[in-house]
């Protein structure tokens, strides 16, 4: 799915911002991975900092690089102003506190749901879409419906065909050890029902707590039954069970905005920058 992204890119110029935080190791990463990037696309990268953060890592920038420098004392919050008055087209969030960058971004571009599609790959290779990430993002019925229309409309964009899996909080033969675990299990059937009445020939299943099932039937779409096992299933698969990240899209805003986790790898970096490039307007 990758693939999908870098051959959009390909066509693709823009300006992209991503911002700094608190690690000196991360901000390497930022640097480094920024100055990759700019060698093979078509893209200025503005690294937003304070002036502590930046000093630094401006002395190893090279002279009239692609890759330039915004001080600034608020980065989440003139980062966002850039993207408003279209001194850049969108936003690698990079190391920034997610805290600061949520609450500016809901301010400023009058965001009331957040709703982030990751990009993940097993460790043997295996990419595909998941959600949510956010510990407090699908917190109903409504709400996962809502997350999986976008996501399904951002798959059909990329001209990738949906193949959904919902996962819940048991088996089905558990029902009644647990209200949390059988809510769970019947949300998940019913998401099942109103996307397969709603999508015409859509690939849909309910494959309860195997998440090994959905990747063994080669889902690209996955939904985990919460925020909170979203967030855990990420960070298990990435910073532990050796998989990899790319970035997660903000889905339903006009901009285009990519997550990364404060602490995300080289690869993380250079697949969210990517993913912006490709999503840029």
């Amino acid at each position: 799915m990758i693939q999908k992204f870098k051959e959009v890119a390909k066509k693709k110029s823009s300006n992209i911002g991503i911002g700094l935080g608190t690690s000196e190791d991360h901000n390497q990463k930022i640097l480094q991975a920024s100055l990759n990037f700019v060698r093979l696309n078509k893209a200025n990268v503005y690294i937003f900092g304070t002036s502590n953060q930046i000093k630094n890592l401006h002395k190893q920038t090279p002279e009239n690089s692609q890759v330039k420098f915004i001080e600034c004392q608020i980065p989440e919050y003139a980062i966002l102003t850039s993207l408003i008055n279209n001194t850049i087209q969108s936003i690698v969030r990079g190391s920034m506190s997610s805290n600061k960058f949520l609450h500016n971004l809901k301010k400023e571009l009058n965001v009331k749901k957040i709703n982030r599609l990751a990009l993940l790959e097993t460790n043997f290779g295996q990419q595909f879409f998941f959600g949510p990430v956010g510990i407090d993002e699908c917190k109903n019925l409504k709400n996962k419906i809502h997350f999986l229309d976008l996501a399904i409309q951002k798959l059909l964009e990329f001209e990738l065909i949906p193949k959904v899996s919902i996962l819940s909080g048991g088996r089905i033969s558990d029902i009644g050890r647990d209200t949390k675990v059988d809510n769970s299990i019947q949300d998940a059937d019913k998401i099942v029902e109103l996307l397969k009445q709603k999508i015409k020939d859509l690939e849909i299943s309910h494959d309860e707590i195997l998440i090994e099932k959905a990747i063994e039937n080669k889902s690209n779409l996955i939904l985990a039954p919460d925020g909170i096992s979203g967030n855990l299933i990420y960070r298990t698969l990435v910073h532990l069970g050796g998989g990899k990240a790319y970035g997660a899209i903000y889905m339903g805003l006009e901009h285009a905005i990519i997550d990364t986790s404060r602490v995300g790898d080289f690869t993380e970096i250079q697949g969210a920058l990517l993913l912006a490039l490709a999503l840029s307007k």
